[in-house]
């Protein structure tokens, strides 16, 4: 019997299998029931005959980046299958899920409900759909007795969706991802294979101005025009990532640019009202960074935008602050992992698949940043980050046949 054979002929196996992991609300943030989860990926692991650690990150090395570490502990979970082969494959996932809002088709949006060929759930998508095909991936590949072409290292990692410092971030500065090559199992899907992602920096800029009452606003600073008079100079800014010299080239030949989101998030004080001048405006700044760019360039460029507005605005104060910052990544096309991945893509859908760096952000960059070229590649879904969250179950099956046959047939 083959992996691919398996696989399909145990689709309700690993659907359960998603089920489960769906309906452990890992909500992040705040950071909940972290344990819970990473007690049953030991669990299944170590059933796998795989030998696990668990990397709890120390409560003063969590506080760096969240404040309540002591309530809500990071955990993290290696597992390793080692057959004895000269190359090693790690493969990441996290098991963290963005918080639930809005109405659901099904009440609970926990429930991992199966209608047809989607099964609903946060987390579903993304991307405990990713742990479920991988874990079974493995399954698949010692039920039918065929060897790997090398060693299999897992990773399940905790807070990606909050930047991932202390997930996969912590678990390769801590020097325990012990490979020559990563699959972070997310950002490409069906025929296409992520090769890289765009970096981000998220600002935060604080406006100040001066309060007044707003019968006589002569004597205050409306920050709130303040910041009107900012974001004019930051449209300039804006404007120019779009010049052809801005321009990524991406391997199908088109053109990918930097971008500028501003206002995400913006708010006043809790003393605004109505007949106040406002004295302070705070809002953020999303610049996607593509790979042929620095982020520290990039900042560099926002920070004396502001400081410009500043000499040239009268009365105009703003301070910023970064709150994220995360490096683009990049792996060679030609590269061994690259190519063997799209092989056993092309084998299981029939299809040459194309590579295709995503313009959001994985934790792929923590691995491919330390030097360990690396793909990305993930089941097909929708409504990630939104309501009614779903996995298509037949690309769930094939997704988890491509790792397999990966496992089985690569020449790295």
């Amino acid at each position: 019997m083959s992996v691919q054979t398996y696989i399909k002929d145990n689709e309700t196996a690993l659907c359960a299998l998603l089920q489960e992991l769906v309906r452990i609300p890992t909500v992040n943030p705040p950071g909940e029931n972290y344990a819970e989860i990473v007690g049953l990926l030991d669990a299944k692991c170590q059933a796998l005959g795989m030998q696990t650690q668990i990397a709890e990150v120390p409560t003063d090395r969590a506080e760096q980046v969240i404040s309540n570490a002591e309530s809500h502990p990071r955990l993290n979970i290696i597992a390793r299958w080692d057959v004895g082969a000269e190359k090693t494959v790690h493969f990441n996932a996290h098991y963290d899920v963005v918080p639930v809002a809005g109405d659901w088709r099904f009440n609970n949006p926990f429930s991992g409900e199966i209608d047809g060929e989607w099964l609903y759930g946060r987390g579903a998508d993304d991307m405990k759909d990713a742990i479920a095909a991988l874990l079974f991936a493995i399954e698949a590949v010692q039920e039918t007795g065929i060897k790997p072409q090398f060693n299999i290292e897992c990773s399940f990692t905790c807070d990606e969706e909050t930047g991932g410092q202390l997930g996969a971030g912590y678990i390769v500065e801590e020097g325990l991802v012990q490979a020559d090559y990563v699959v972070n199992c997310e950002g490409g899907s069906e025929m296409n294979i992520g090769n890289g992602h765009n970096g981000v920096l998220w600002l935060e800029i604080d406006v100040e101005g001066k309060a007044a009452h707003g019968a006589q606003p002569d004597k205050g600073i409306n920050a709130f025009e303040k910041t009107a008079e900012l974001v004019t100079a930051l449209q300039r800014v804006k404007r120019n990532l779009k010049s052809p010299e801005r321009a990524f080239k991406l391997t199908d030949g088109s053109d990918r640019y930097p971008s500028l989101n501003i206002g995400g998030t913006f708010h006043g004080t809790d003393g605004d009202k109505v007949n106040t001048v406002p004295a302070r405006v705070t809002f953020s700044i999303d610049r996607r960074i593509t790979p042929n760019e620095e982020l520290e360039f990039a900042e560099l460029e926002l920070r004396e935008a502001i400081s410009g507005a500043c000499q040239y605005y009268p009365d105009l104060k703003a301070e910023a602050r970064a709150i994220l910052r995360i490096e683009p990544c990049l792996t060679d096309t030609a590269s061994p992992i690259a190519q063997a991945f799209a092989e056993a893509v092309r084998i299981v859908r029939f299809n040459q698949p194309r590579f295709k760096g995503t313009t959001g952000f994985t934790d792929l960059h923590y691995f491919v940043n330390t030097g360990l070229p690396g793909v990305g590649y993930g089941p097909s879904g929708e409504g990630g980050h939104a309501i009614n969250e779903r996995v298509n179950i037949p690309d769930l099956v094939r997704t988890s046949a491509i790792y397999a046959t990966f496992m089985t047939r690569a020449g790295l």
